[in-house]
């Protein structure tokens, strides 16, 4: 059986400014009154971005000591932590944008969030994958790691993408021997890999691949060889497992594009970038560290298209200053006030259902305006 209500033959145009105004005004009053949000783990972000910063600080006056200035125009901050366009020890090409949008050191409180979503706590055994691409994203690592006073396993590749670690004499494992030398960070590198063509630098000069090889001389760390790629998976997931001493590795990190890290290209674009708790669909196939983990059942960080992330933790892109600690959407972010929202829902929602739906708004312009519409309200089914 159909239903009868009634309406107003029309809706009058000073009914339909009034319920545009208040929608309109709602839409401003809610933007105007909104919360602001502290998000977890605060105390902990904020430890791991100042010890951040305090890295980048280490690395500036080490980059002091090379023969390299900085190059204010790639470099805005002048942090030092952005390399060369090309050098005879960068392996791959690589996104200006990307590596000047790491120089954040707020990075670190994202990655704070991230080994808290995957779980990690105090103790656990943390498997690290680490280039020389993103230097700055490695110290972000390092602070979040030992802030949360995980126990990280990490592997590097010496070589690095364009604009990265790429300067000899001040490589990644280098950077990485200043911070502990200087007490900034206890993490180091148990082993290293070439990088770059196969992990073995097929394609590097000679000069190039003997600064790498010194590089991994000097800092005293052991030279991971493979002439096959699933060797080399094979020995990094053997060294993670000896180091771990019969402990549980609960999660791997993985920082860059390293290939026997992310399984080759297509291993890099099947995982997505931040947190994947489970293997992605079309990764069963695949090897690689991260692959491995992930069919382990760890929860897998994979840092890469760097820009994406940044946006999705308020991170601002190619920063023009240092970024302050604290200042980012990961500490803290603002938030519609949801019983406000819902009030002018409901007003508004009233509004059309008395103006439009029933004679409610109808009666009242005729009793208050100067022009009376006699005509009365006709029955819609």
């Amino acid at each position: 059986m159909k239903k009868v209500y009634w309406r107003p033959k029309s809706v009058s145009r000073t009914a339909l400014l009034l319920i545009a105004c208040f929608a309109v005004g709602g839409l401003i009053l809610v933007e105007a009154f909104p919360v602001q949000t502290k998000r977890p783990y605060g105390e902990d972000k904020k430890n791991a971005s100042r010890k951040a910063l305090e890295a980048f600080e280490m690395i500036y006056y080490a980059r002091q000591q090379t023969r390299v200035p900085i190059d204010t125009s790639a470099d805005p901050t002048g942090s030092g932590l952005l390399g060369l366009p090309m050098s005879s020890v960068t392996s791959l090409a690589g996104t200006l944008e990307d590596k000047q949008s790491t120089i954040n050191p707020n990075f670190a409180a994202v990655m704070v969030q991230l080994l808290r979503d995957a779980g990690v706590k105090k103790g656990d055994v943390v498997a690290v994958g680490v280039s020389g691409s993103f230097p700055a994203l490695n110290i972000a690592t390092y602070a979040a790691l030992e802030t949360i006073q995980a126990e990280p396993i990490v592997i590097a590749s010496a070589s690095s993408s364009q604009w990265g670690a790429n300067i000899p004499g001040l490589l990644w494992l280098d950077m990485e021997r200043v911070l502990n030398e200087e007490g900034v960070f206890k993490t180091k590198s148990i082993a290293a890999s070439i990088g770059g063509h196969a992990d073995r630098g097929l394609r590097f000069p000679e000069d190039g691949l003997a600064e790498i090889m010194e590089s991994i001389e000097r800092n005293q760390l052991t030279l991971l060889e493979s002439k096959k790629f699933e060797e080399s998976v094979e020995k990094r997931m053997k060294l993670y497992e000896e180091k771990a001493d019969g402990r549980p590795i609960v999660a791997y990190v993985n920082v860059g594009g390293g290939m026997v890290s992310v399984g080759r290209t297509i291993g890099k674009k099947t995982f997505g970038s931040g947190l994947n708790e489970q293997l992605p669909a079309g990764a069963n196939e695949l090897d690689g560290v991260m692959v491995r983990f992930s069919k382990q059942g760890l929860p897998v960080i994979h840092i890469v298209n760097i820009q994406d992330l940044a946006e999705k933790y308020g991170l601002p892109l190619e920063p023009q200053s240092m970024p302050k600690v604290g200042d980012s959407a990961v500490f803290e972010r603002f938030e519609y006030r949801m019983p406000l929202v819902l009030a002018v829902l409901l007003i508004e929602m009233f509004l059309l259902f008395a103006f439009i739906r029933s004679d409610v708004g109808s009666r009242l312009f005729r009793k208050s305006g100067k022009r009376r519409d006699r005509s009365a309200p006709e029955p819609m089914v």
